[in-house]
């Protein structure tokens, strides 16, 4: 092999590493905009989420807590997650909410699992939300139980919707699948509130 071909193949790498670092900071900067415009439409969606809820559907301020943040701890592991909207009727926390900028569909499992670790016992309904509907569900069963913003439970409806029911903590080794499931969509949508927007620490 002569000189210029070993200098010919030396250049021939160059170029190639330099295109594939202009390909990584390309995926990159896309990803890093798609993120932040999620992130924008999140906030949409928690300023509908929160004028529906003091407005129309009757909660006072002292029954919803925002940006609700706990811990989870899976093999030894503490991480934390976190809801947007807790509602807390008579001392009893009774609803959680998760606002989403894309499908709703593939979110209905995230807010499920949200409700049944954030406290020792399940919360009994789960909602989850964009800036087009509302997906009401069952956090016991999983069932989803209403649709669209009319579906949302006014206070009066909510308390009735709890009234009555007994809830028994989770079996150890379901509430450790519902926290690895909680965990996993939490990194898929890499979105928790805490951090630069700060978070309430569950009390």
């Amino acid at each position: 092999m002569t000189i210029f071909e070993v200098e010919t193949g030396q250049a021939e790498r160059l170029v190639m590493e330099d295109e594939f670092v202009a390909r990584e900071k390309k995926i990159l900067t896309i990803l890093k905009q798609e993120i932040d415009e999620g992130e924008e439409m999140a906030a949409v969606v928690k300023h509908l989420a929160e004028r529906m809820l003091f407005g129309e559907k009757g909660y006072a301020a002292t029954d919803v807590r925002k940006n609700v943040v706990f811990d989870v701890t899976v093999g030894g592991e503490a991480s934390k997650s976190g809801v947007d909207f807790l509602v807390v009727l008579d001392n009893r926390k009774a609803m959680v909410v998760k606002c989403a900028a894309g499908s709703l569909s593939s979110r209905e499992r995230h807010v499920v699992a949200a409700a049944r670790v954030l406290d020792s016992m399940p919360v009994l309904v789960a909602m989850v939300m964009d800036p087009m509907s509302a997906v009401v569900l069952d956090a016991i069963t999983g069932k989803v139980i209403g649709e669209g913003f009319e579906s949302v439970p006014t206070r009066e409806q909510l308390i009735a919707m709890i009234a009555g029911r007994d809830v028994k903590p989770l079996a150890p080794e379901k509430l450790e699948r519902e926290k690895r499931i909680l965990l996993a969509f939490d990194a898929i949508r890499c979105c928790v509130p805490q951090g630069a927007n700060g978070g309430v620490a569950l009390e």
